[in-house]
């Protein structure tokens, strides 16, 4: 029988895999936080200079806080997962839009993304009920 005790370290490394994305990310903006806000403007269509100031500082913290809460688990792990999916979603309609594209390569490969974002969001709900159950024990 397996115990909850062997299965975690194999809990911590999937996870790792799933949060590598957003941890590196969220990194990446917090030392670039100026191509943060570049990305985030150009993504939103946001004109506002202290509108996207606050909307890159949020994907930050999103993808920063909520990769370590459903890492460190507990209570509010199942908020990170959570909120990690929604950004995931918000982001894939707002980055993936294969359906505005001409037919061809680069079509294919925005539908492509679209949908390997959409089962990454899947994944971060999974995690997130996941950590839901753990926590209730």
């Amino acid at each position: 029988m397996t115990t909850s005790l062997t299965l975690r370290p194999w809990r911590t490394l999937a996870l790792l895999a799933l949060l590598l994305p957003y941890l590196i990310s969220g990194a990446l903006k917090l030392l670039d936080f100026n191509g943060a806000r570049a990305e985030v403007g150009g993504l939103s269509g946001l004109a506002a200079p202290a509108l996207v100031t606050m909307l890159a500082a949020a994907v930050v913290v999103t993808q920063l806080g909520g990769s370590l809460l459903l890492l460190r688990g507990g209570r509010w792990a199942p908020l990170g997962g959570l909120a990690l999916a929604g950004f995931t979603l918000i982001a894939t309609f707002l980055a993936h839009t294969w359906w505005a594209l001409p037919q061809g390569a680069e079509r294919v490969q925005a539908f492509n993304g679209f949908w390997e974002h959409i089962a990454l969001a899947g994944a971060l709900g999974f995690a997130a009920a996941v950590a839901h159950g753990e926590a209730g024990r």
